[in-house]
């Protein structure tokens, strides 16, 4: 039972982290999402708004939809003043909300880190992994022991006998005997 809530625990404790700031920019965007609505309210100059022309069908396949009043093209997050169609086409006038973009951006650097698909924390690794490989994985070395004649005898016993001549020393006593 111990080391079960010590396993929740730690768990909590490296899942804490990520979730906190994942919540806190949750609700940081909803901030921004209210700001800029009472800034809509209050009435927007018509330099500041971006007007959009898609056809029906585009509309509906690049566009993705946060809610009817908002939606993201091209990675830029949009929120409709206004909506007029004519004919076959579609023309938004937009807010262009590049803080809620950033927000986005940022929301998925975190997750993807959160979740170890950062690609710039991957390439890192990858660089590190062949950095240290390199070290200890080398081309292979390949040798194979073959025996040298020199004048008849074979070079490795004469090497073998002037290295190790001068380790055999005979005792200067006999061994004791055991009864």
């Amino acid at each position: 039972m111990k080391e079960r809530i010590i396993a929740i625990s730690l768990l909590l404790i490296l899942v804490a982290p990520v979730a906190t700031l994942y919540l806190y920019m949750q609700f940081e965007k909803s901030a921004l999402k209210r700001e800029i609505k009472w800034k809509m309210i209050a009435g927007m100059d018509q330099e500041e708004l971006v007007l959009l022309k898609f056809s029906k069908k585009d509309a509906e396949t690049k566009l993705r939809w946060e809610h009817a009043k908002e939606f993201e093209y091209k990675g830029q997050m949009y929120d409709i003043v206004s909506a007029e169609i004519r004919g076959d086409s579609i023309f938004y006038r937009c807010w262009w909300d590049y803080e809620e973009t950033n927000l986005n951006k940022k929301l998925k650097k975190l997750v993807a880190s959160a979740f170890d698909r950062d690609e710039d924390t991957q390439k890192a690794k990858k660089n590190l992994h062949k950095y240290l490989w390199s070290f200890f994985c080398t081309a292979p070395f390949s040798w194979q022991a073959t025996p040298l004649q020199k004048a008849g005898i074979a070079y490795q016993d004469t090497m073998h006998s002037t290295i190790f001549n001068s380790v055999l020393i005979s005792p200067l006593t006999p061994p004791p005997r055991l009864r």
